[in-house]
């Protein structure tokens, strides 16, 4: 009996020992400095057409120009589902990684976009709204042309089944039903492309890049990772249901600027107020208090700039403790705002760490903003 209890005690403490051997590699990975070792930066499309709004499309010579400076550069393309298993679980990613996303599934990104990337064998994910397929709206791909993207590297994932504002509880809703919509409009998207292509992965790239922390907390109970359209480049301390992309449309679509965003690293921040970018009309000029933690960026030349506004306020209230409030210069506008804000590396020329915080302002009606 005792040899038993004896061989039972050595079995758990064996496991335990394995255990906290796991959890401290992912504190170590979790705690490293952001370098270009663990760092990656994941690009986000729409369009791909001279013929749609310029504010989410690019031009097919630009996308060509973009992906030929991917490949001249030897950045290396990884398919966004391997990039977050990699961060997720704290194993580390070459330098010079770059995913591909599209968002829509619009039918420029099937004729434009799909050969260029099928000729370089290069993996992408269509991030798909599930009412809009085959059901007579046109310039989005059909199913047959979904499943044939995932013959040749291509992913398809979840972006809701009517492309709804999530964060939005309407006047008839009280929170329960509000909370029941959103997870209907999830899980129903997932099974309708359950049903069409092969293994849709379990990402969720929210419509017009909004999302609260009820949002997320919805997401992480589902077991989806988020992608949000704020700027910044993605690490081991990324928060897994607001992953930040690179939107890339005309106007800033340059090659400078393509160089700046797929280069940059992700500034370490925490954001300790507020506790999501929901912002009432009587807020005229929302602050921003984030923590920086240490890394390979210099801090004496973090800058922030505000959507329309430019560079805007950065007040350090603790400088020791990196602690820093950030605030426009004037009235935000009723609709999205982003607060971006980044710092120049230390040792990596032209490199820049980068975070980007959206605010979502109601009207001064106290309704919602139209699209």
């Amino acid at each position: 009996m005792g040899i038993r209890c004896n061989v039972l005690i050595f079995i758990r403490l064996f496991c335990l020992y394995f255990a906290l051997s796991d959890a401290a590699h992912a504190m170590r990975a979790y705690s490293e400095p952001v370098l270009s070792g663990n760092s990656a930066v994941i690009l986000m499309y729409h369009h791909v057409s001279t013929e749609s709004h310029p504010d989410t499309s690019v031009s097919p010579d630009v996308f060509k120009q973009h992906m030929q400076f991917i490949e001249d550069n030897e950045y290396i393309v990884w398919p966004l589902i391997k990039i977050l298993m990699y961060l997720s679980t704290g194993k580390r990613i070459p330098p010079k990684t770059v995913v591909l996303t599209f968002d829509d599934a619009y039918s420029s990104v099937y004729s434009e976009a799909f050969p260029i990337l099928k000729d370089r064998g290069w993996p992408f994910t269509v991030f798909v709204t599930t009412n809009y397929i085959g059901e007579g709206y046109r310039n989005f791909m059909s199913w047959q042309q979904l499943r044939e993207i995932q013959r040749y590297g291509g992913d398809v994932g979840n972006h809701s089944l009517s492309h709804t504002h999530f964060v939005r509880q309407t006047s008839t809703e009280n929170e329960i039903q509000w909370r029941q919509r959103i997870i209907n409009e999830i899980h129903q998207a997932q099974l309708t492309l359950q049903q069409h292509v092969k293994n849709p992965v379990r990402v969720v790239a929210y419509p017009y890049g909004e999302y609260s922390n009820k949002v997320k907390n919805i997401l992480r109970e589902m077991n989806y990772f988020g992608l949000g359209q704020q700027s910044g480049a993605v690490s081991y301390s990324t928060d897994f249901q607001a992953i930040p992309r690179f939107s890339i449309a005309t106007g800033f679509d340059s090659i400078e600027d393509f160089e700046i965003k797929i280069s940059s690293l992700r500034l370490p921040v925490t954001v300790l107020s507020p506790l999501d970018g929901l912002v009432s009309k009587d807020e005229a000029i929302p602050v921003m208090r984030i923590k920086l933690s240490p890394g390979n960026y210099k801090k004496e030349a973090l800058a922030c700039y505000a959507s329309g506004q430019g560079r805007i306020q950065v007040d350090w209230i603790d400088h020791r403790k990196l602690i820093v409030d950030v605030k426009a210069n004037k009235t935000i506008k009723a609709g999205r705002t982003k607060y971006n804000c980044t710092a120049p590396s230390k040792t990596e020329a032209g490199v820049f760490y980068w975070f980007s915080f959206l605010w979502m302002k109601l009207q001064d009606d106290g309704e919602w903003y139209r699209e």
